[in-house]
């Protein structure tokens, strides 16, 4: 993460919570992007736990994880080799990466913008960045989604053209937001981020998760450095 450490203390809860949840859908597109690694490098940005290192490795990449949180950092040296660091000023050279990989982090960082241009700056030209997180428009404080699974309804109140920290939860039932804090963003800004940084996305997916079938739940995109 950035700055603040705001996992510490949660490492195990979230580890517990989040690391056996698997999606098929979601892992296939993942892997359909990722590729072939042939051995090479990859960056796993606010890795977490690293629960997706097995997914990296197995597609042939050597994961290098970086996060804020010691506690989180814990797990996630079981998964894929891991340093702890600021994901605003990366321990990386420029130019020196073909991928670069990070989930479901965007909620927790205010200048989303200014991670996705180290990212970028890490990146070769050609190089890519595939990002997976909680969808925008769908996920946060102006929408309840906690009865979703029992009789297929949403209720949405005022506050997604307001990005910033939320005062409760994201309304999804995981308490994450109640724990550490939840960033909210809209579409347009979440997408600018990208296009700021020089990046150009290739290829955009959609995901319900099991129990939220009314609207999706996550989102995936993969966006490639050009020039």
């Amino acid at each position: 993460m950035t700055g603040i450490a705001r996992y510490d203390g949660h490492a195990q809860w979230y580890d517990e919570t989040f690391s056996a949840s698997r999606h098929p859908e979601e892992e296939a597109f993942l892997r359909d992007c990722l590729g072939a690694g042939g051995g090479e490098v990859c960056l796993d940005v606010a890795c977490g736990t690293g629960r997706f290192g097995p997914i990296l490795a197995d597609a042939g990449y050597r994961a290098v994880g970086f996060d804020i949180s010691a506690d989180q950092l814990r797990f996630a040296r079981h998964r894929l080799a891991a340093v702890r660091a600021d994901i605003r000023s990366l321990p990386v050279p420029d130019a020196s990466v073909r991928l670069a990989t990070g989930m479901f982090f965007h909620t927790d960082v205010e200048d989303f913008a200014g991670v996705v241009c180290e990212v970028a700056r890490c990146l070769r030209p050609g190089g890519r960045f595939l990002y997976l997180g909680l969808h925008p428009c769908f996920v946060g404080p102006f929408v309840y989604r906690l009865s979703e699974r029992q009789d297929l309804t949403l209720s949405f109140g005022a506050g997604y053209g307001t990005a910033g920290w939320a005062d409760r939860g994201s309304g999804d039932g995981s308490m994450i937001g109640g724990r550490v804090g939840f960033h909210h963003k809209t579409l347009a800004s979440f997408l600018q981020a990208f296009a700021a940084a020089g990046l150009t996305i290739r290829a955009v997916r959609e995901f319900s998760v099991p129990g939220h079938a009314v609207l999706p739940w996550n989102m995936a995109f993969l966006a490639e450095k050009t020039g």
